[in-house]
């Protein structure tokens, strides 16, 4: 039988596995981190109440701030964010905007715990987790991620349940952040504004961006001898890739795009739009 136990313990052993994975992800100090926020997730598994999506929410934080590519914004206050507005997940993407903009976020994470599976003749926690990040501009989705994941209970040792679950949402999580760390690490600078909705830009020749690429474009600020993405203007689509040659669609903008701004890839390539529907104001 797997046995219960407390789930501070859980949040302690959770609180280790993040830190054990995030020693194996060095980040580059040298380049630019948009800046993240989660959101707590909605809990549809029946297991754990409203806590097990601030779980999920915290697991998430710690493994995308670890994989180095988005610098993520303190959870405490993403939550106050979320009840000053009196928001609880699933969240409208306008909402998820709202309260990215409130933040300083270029992104913002959420999405639910879909479900956790304990069974305890086999004594193992299947666990399936939806994770989604917008970005602050459009509103469209940068990556969607459904890990899916089974934790083995030790047969040398036997674990209580709470336990497995905090291992399964670390591993979830850990898939979620691999897949965000995915995209080129690079950034471009925009050549040519455009005047029909597409820009150019050119981006080193070893940056690897393809068609379908997301990326934020962001005022250039000086930064010592060089320039550094400063305020975020536009979310754009790269729509045709050739060498360091790059042409780009602006999907939403909060300013005028001059040339000399500068481009992020944020996520993997054609992250697609699997958003459920629904809204977080009560």
């Amino acid at each position: 039988m797997i046995r219960q136990r407390p789930p501070i313990h859980a949040g302690i052993c959770l609180l280790l596995a993040g830190l054990l994975t995030r020693a194996g992800m060095a980040a580059d100090e040298n380049l630019f981190r948009p800046a993240l926020a989660v959101l707590p997730l909605q809990n549809l598994s029946g297991y754990g109440g409203s806590l097990l999506g601030r779980r999920a929410a915290d697991q998430l934080a710690l493994e995308f701030g670890g994989s180095g590519a988005w610098r993520v914004l303190d959870r405490a206050q993403s939550d106050r964010a979320c009840q000053q507005r009196e928001l609880v997940p699933p969240y409208a993407v306008g909402y998820m905007q709202e309260v990215a903009h409130a933040l300083g976020a270029d992104l913002v994470c959420s999405g639910a715990v879909q479900s956790v599976d304990v069974d305890a003749r086999a004594g193992v926690v299947r666990l399936t987790m939806h994770v989604e990040v917008v970005d602050q501009i459009s509103g469209q989705m940068v990556v969607a991620s459904r890990p899916a994941v089974v934790v083995p209970r030790s047969a040398a040792d036997p674990e209580p349940t709470d336990l497995l679950v905090s291992r399964a949402l670390a591993q979830a999580a850990v898939e979620a952040a691999k897949l965000a760390a995915a995209g080129p690490r690079a950034q471009g600078e925009v050549t040519s504004p455009g005047a029909s909705g597409e820009l150019e830009l050119v981006f080193p020749a070893d940056s690897g961006i393809t068609t379908g690429q997301r990326c934020l474009l962001y005022r250039p600020t000086t930064d010592g001898d060089g320039k550094v993405p400063g305020r975020l203007l536009a979310a754009l689509m790269v729509t045709r890739a050739e060498g360091t040659r790059v042409r780009a669609k602006v999907l939403a903008r909060s300013g005028d795009i001059h040339t000399g701004d500068l481009a992020v890839p944020v996520g993997p390539p054609s992250a697609g739009d699997t958003r459920p529907p629904g809204s977080g104001r009560r």
